[in-house]
């Protein structure tokens, strides 16, 4: 197995589990803000998690000594090939922004409606979160956005402390209402971006914006069926898994609403090519 990396296969679908979500968090996140940065941090992400799914199924091999090990390592390997599917729909949401593929403003401007923001900055030298420690900046009360993991050059945390301290060059990742990201990047250092505010909708719904409001239900069911996934895994629980099977037969209900609305506001979406 690689240096640094967890040697033991509960630990490294540990690992995967933290890497998997936080790649879907920050896919959302690169979609709502246009951003290749994010989207440049989903990649980063990818490559790690495609080393862990990789000695995962190294290891599980290797255990296979008799057959009902094998029944056992089919499992896990079943496992390993779902989490890579997570990070692969995870990266492809990325791409989305990096290969421009154009998306209407209309959709950017109403995604804020999603119940959470994940986003990530640069510490910059100077700044007031400059060699600060997580508890003394408390950011959840000031900005009302909580950390969810740290990378310092290709080291990632994917569980800070309180004591923790950041540093000029850290990237901090952070979920939680839009409206305290600029707050964030503001005590970080970092430029502030501003976003566009979405319009009251005047009268009925247009095919857009219901398209957007299907869009962002999919988005937060799909966080909650992954976090129930693992759950349901970590404690070999029935009804957690019943959960996840009827999410995900809501989601496939909600992709062909979605893909109807989209249809029918295709119509007044002027071609950008």
């Amino acid at each position: 197995m690689r240096d640094g990396r967890p040697t033991n296969l509960k630990d490294m679908l540990r690992e995967a589990k933290d890497t998997s979500e936080l790649m879907v968090d920050l896919a959302y996140a690169a979609l709502f803000y246009n951003s290749e940065d994010i989207s440049e941090e989903v990649f980063r992400l990818e490559e790690r998690l495609n080393v862990l799914v990789f000695d995962m199924r190294t290891m599980a091999i290797l255990a296979a000594r008799s057959p009902a090990d094998s029944e056992q390592m089919a499992g896990i390997l079943q496992v390993v090939q779902d989490i890579e599917k997570i990070g692969n729909a995870a990266n492809d949401i990325a791409k989305i922004v990096v290969k421009r593929l154009g998306i209407p403003r209309e959709l950017l401007q109403d995604i804020p409606d999603a119940e959470e923001t994940p986003t990530r900055v640069r510490i910059h030298a100077g700044s007031d979160l400059d060699g600060r420690s997580l508890h003394d900046a408390d950011l959840a009360t000031e900005t009302g956005m909580r950390p969810i993991a740290v990378r310092s050059d290709d080291e990632w945390n994917f569980d800070p402390e309180p004591e923790d301290i950041l540093r000029a060059g850290d990237v901090l990742f952070m979920q939680g209402p839009p409206e305290g990201v600029a707050e964030v990047r503001e005590m970080a250092g970092a430029a502030v971006t501003a976003h566009a505010s979405p319009t009251e909708p005047a009268g009925e719904l247009t095919e857009l914006e219901r398209a957007v409001d299907i869009l962002i239900e999919m988005k937060n069911l799909s966080e909650v069926a992954v976090g129930l996934a693992y759950s349901a895994l970590l404690y070999y629980d029935a009804g957690l898994a019943r959960e996840v099977v009827a999410i995900e037969n809501e989601m496939d209900e909600m992709r062909y609403r979605l893909e109807r609305w989209v249809l029918l506001a295709a119509r007044h979406i002027e071609d950008s090519s």
